[in-house]
């Protein structure tokens, strides 16, 4: 399975990421299979984000049902795009695909997992 996401969803999500510097970010991804595929359409930001220097966290139970529900996206002001322990708790209640951006926060400075927290490749695509 190849992971793929639409360049303006990575883009709006590292936007994301640099808008709340020095603080963490996180987002949802929202995408479908497409054949073989997992490609990554949009980002959605939860309601009633909770974010500091070193975490950020949202209410499970403030979602409505979203269709299309792939993944995370958030980011690690510290420079590290590598899972911490906390990260693998995410990981694994989210499952998917979770991606990790570090600071400064460009393409080149993102990670993507899966539920397990196995670093997986991923393509930005148009």
């Amino acid at each position: 399975m190849a992971i793929k996401i639409r360049k303006n969803a990575i883009l709006s999500a590292l936007a994301g990421a640099k808008a709340a510097y020095p603080n963490e970010f996180i987002c949802l991804l929202r995408g479908k299979r497409v054949g073989e595929d997992l490609v990554i359409e949009d980002t959605l930001i939860p309601p009633g984000i909770m974010t500091s220097k070193t975490m950020t966290s949202f209410s499970d139970w403030m979602l409505p049902w979203i269709e299309g529900l792939v993944g995370t996206f958030h980011s690690h002001p510290n420079g590290v795009a590598r899972p911490s322990r906390q990260d693998g708790w995410l990981f694994s209640q989210k499952g998917g695909v979770n991606f990790i951006a570090a600071e400064p926060f460009g393409v080149k400075d993102t990670a993507a997992f899966i539920g397990s927290g196995k670093k997986v490749e991923f393509a930005v695509v148009d």
